[in-house]
């Protein structure tokens, strides 16, 4: 007998973390809402272009919350227009005093603790049993709140303080990004990748350059 599908709320920023779960709770489970927080980061425009046409893509209505108060708090350049985001070469990505600093640079306060909660809370109030997130093990190296230990501190949590036991998961927790590109590809219904925004910046065209777009060239093998 087929174990029930769990019915899923994903946090989606339309990069490739966050859309690779989105389609792979399509295939494992029930999706039934596709949350994306524009929190006053510069590529908010685009994420929320590229987050809406997956969820159009996989038939998950969709919806955008406000939270620019936190990119208020300041201090990092995803949200500051003053502050340059790091560019890095390719051969740096694996050197990890680099990716300490840039990933410094780019820190929004509590920003993943914050998301859950919201996000937990929207489930929790909509009978939803678990909130799914583009987590990764590459990135988790440098990112704390990218990590499998988040994720089970998190769930933790919420048994306390949502009446129904939200859980936090991540398809991809276990995945460097080729790993994931990997796994996509072997899905039955082909992934768009051309319409992933990687991009830490929001302009245009992606910028090539930020540690982001990086990560997602070399995982793509360059693939738009």
């Amino acid at each position: 007998m087929e174990a029930s599908r769990l019915k899923s709320l994903i946090l989606l920023s339309g990069g490739l973390d966050s859309s690779a779960n989105l389609a792979f709770a399509r295939h494992f489970d029930e999706p039934v809402l596709a949350l994306t927080i524009d929190y006053g980061q510069k590529a908010a425009r685009r994420e929320i272009e590229s987050a809406s046409f997956f969820a159009k893509h996989y038939g998950v209505p969709h919806r955008v919350l406000d939270l620019k108060w936190l990119g208020d708090l300041g201090g990092s350049a995803l949200t500051e227009g003053d502050k340059g985001i790091p560019s890095l070469q390719g051969s740096d990505l694996d050197h990890l005093p680099t990716t300490q600093k840039t990933a410094a640079s780019v820190w929004v306060p509590n920003r993943n603790g914050l998301f859950i909660n919201v996000a937990a809370a929207i489930a929790e109030s909509k009978g939803i049993q678990q909130v799914v997130v583009g987590f990764n093990r590459e990135e988790a190296a440098t990112f704390p709140d990218n990590s499998s230990q988040f994720l089970g501190v998190s769930t933790l949590a919420l048994r306390y303080s949502t009446r129904n036991g939200v859980k936090v998961i991540s398809y991809t927790e276990m995945m460097v990004k080729t790993e994931i590109v990997d796994a996509l590809k072997g899905l039955p219904e082909s992934f768009p990748f051309e319409r992933v925004w990687a991009c830490y910046a929001g302009g245009d065209e992606a910028c090539g350059v930020c540690e982001s777009c990086k990560r997602f060239s070399r995982a793509t093998g360059g693939l738009r």
